[in-house]
């Protein structure tokens, strides 16, 4: 076990490694420069220039990984787009949305109203889908101007309520004086399974995909924000090169190796060390890792914790898929609550497997004696006792 110093304020004022934690967290590099998305940024800025020659954009589908840049590099191009179009006297309103707090018609679409007619009581609920078109299409059709919606982790809303809501705005120009344009942005690079070929033919035509960073970008993105976040000359030899070589067999989440390098920091702090040496990387992942893990479990919902705690119950290395369903059941009897379908918890599995909560592979089953998927946990042990812990509590 490592031995954590007590510290005073005077040990992070006076001798502070980390100048500015804010910096290495915010959205748009203090540098002002999106490293190795140049390509992602010169298609938005050609797919979005007509509406300065008041012609009609096409809508936007904007797709890749967490921590890829994508909601970064949108906001900072729409940004410029307003600038250069109150150059221009060019009317345009921008609306940003995020799906994962809004995740239905109705409150997008309130949202929205709320946005364009402040002065206008919209309530959150009460008004239905077909009132709140109504007022949309109102103001539209009331004057002339260019308004760009983003609708961020559509994915949830698509999930939640279907597309209609992307059927409405890629139609919305046919009847109304104003121009619409919609960029939808997903983490999910299978949101189009959720999507109707009525949309796809409006929003699948100009894609945009953030692909994960690579190790070498990575370590220029970290390189970049360190002076702006670190005194100078206190990261060790080697330890960007491990951050950035560890993040990228995960899923090359720029947001995920600038954490690292901050409880890298953290780790160095507490142990008062004037830099922050490649031997503090292993306790600063273990530290990310747990973070990350009970995150994840405490966000999930009733059903899918209960059937985890099923999988961290099991004492097996490789657990077939039909013992967890069993133990689900027996998990829902004990905590009073109807189990769902065996359909339904294979679905629950995939999601675990692309959380990276599980590893699922074929093998053969000694109980049922033929071929069955087989569950492994990827996490720790200690973890694992964490988020059982966490689990037990929430469903007491």
């Amino acid at each position: 076990m490592i031995n954590i110093a007590l510290l005073e304020f005077k040990d992070t004022t006076e001798n502070h490694l980390l100048t500015n934690q804010q910096a290495l967290f915010q959205l748009k590099p203090p540098s002002g420069r999106f490293i190795h998305r140049e390509k992602q940024h010169n298609s938005m800025i050609i797919q979005l220039s007509p509406i300065l020659l008041n012609q009609a954009a096409c809508n936007l589908f904007i797709y890749g990984f967490p921590g890829t840049g994508k909601t970064a590099i949108t906001l900072d191009i729409i940004s410029k787009l307003e600038k250069e179009a109150e150059k221009r006297k060019v009317p345009l309103h921008a609306i940003y949305i995020n799906c994962e707090e809004n995740k239905t018609d109705a409150t997008i679409l309130s949202s929205i109203l709320k946005i364009l007619s402040p002065d206008k009581k919209i309530p959150r609920i009460g008004w239905n889908r077909a009132k709140l078109i109504d007022e949309f299409k109102e103001y539209l059709s009331s004057r002339w101007t260019n308004l760009i919606i983003v609708l961020d982790e559509i994915d949830h809303t698509l999930k939640h309520s279907g597309d209609d809501i992307l059927y409405m705005l890629s139609r919305v120009n046919d009847f109304v004086r104003s121009r619409v344009t919609t960029i939808i942005i997903s983490n999910d690079v299978n949101v189009v399974n959720y999507i109707k070929p009525r949309v796809t033919s409006s929003f699948g035509r100009n894609k945009i995909i953030f692909t994960p960073y690579n190790a070498e970008e990575l370590y220029k993105i970290m390189q970049d924000r360190i002076s702006y976040c670190f005194k100078s000359n206190v990261i060790g030899q080697g330890l960007l090169e491990k951050i950035a070589a560890t993040e990228t067999t995960k899923r090359g989440d720029a947001r995920e190796a600038l954490k690292l390098l901050y409880y890298c920091a953290v780790v160095a702090i507490e142990q008062k060390l004037n830099c922050i040496p490649l031997s503090v990387f292993e306790q600063a992942l273990d530290r990310v890792e747990s973070e990350a893990y009970s995150t994840i479990v405490g966000a999930l919902p009733l059903h899918q914790k209960i059937l985890f705690l099923a999988i961290l119950e099991n004492n097996k290395k490789v657990i077939p898929t039909n013992d967890i369903y069993m133990d689900y059941i027996k998990n829902c009897q004990k905590f009073k609550f109807k189990p769902l379908t065996d359909r339904m918890v294979r679905n629950f599995l995939i999601y675990y497997r692309e959380m990276g909560l599980i590893y699922a592979d074929v093998g053969w089953s000694k109980t049922l004696k033929k071929k069955s998927k087989q569950i492994t946990l990827t996490m720790p042990e200690e973890i694992k006792q964490n988020c059982l812990k966490r689990l037990l509590e929430a469903l007491q």
